[in-house]
């Protein structure tokens, strides 16, 4: 997902402006140090409590052999990063539920 949209998405579901604030400089900061962010909150990857990955997620990550980076902000939006491209489209593909 692009930056723009994502801060865009934590803008429009904040309703205290400098928390919202803070959190876009959080994702700002998070896209520098991974060239592929994606919001992850609808996505099925989340345990039963939406506190951390799903085991199944996290395996299949490790599986890749790759860098990445799963983010939980305090508003609860949650960002996966990754370095490599062509892990980061398969990972869309599998986990964002667009083919479902």
């Amino acid at each position: 997902m692009e930056l723009e949209k994502i801060k865009e998405a934590i803008a429009a579901s904040t309703r205290d402006e400098e928390l919202a604030s803070a959190t876009r400089y959080e994702v700002e900061a998070y896209a520098k140090l991974w060239l592929f962010v994606f919001l992850v909150n609808d996505w099925d990857v989340w345990n039963g409590s939406k506190r951390a990955l799903k085991l199944q997620v996290v395996r299949w990550l490790e599986n890749e052999g790759t860098a990445y980076d799963f983010f939980q902000i305090r508003t609860g939006f949650g960002l996966i990063g990754f370095k490599d491209q062509e892990t980061a489209k398969t990972f869309e593909r599998r986990w964002s539920g667009q083919f479902q």
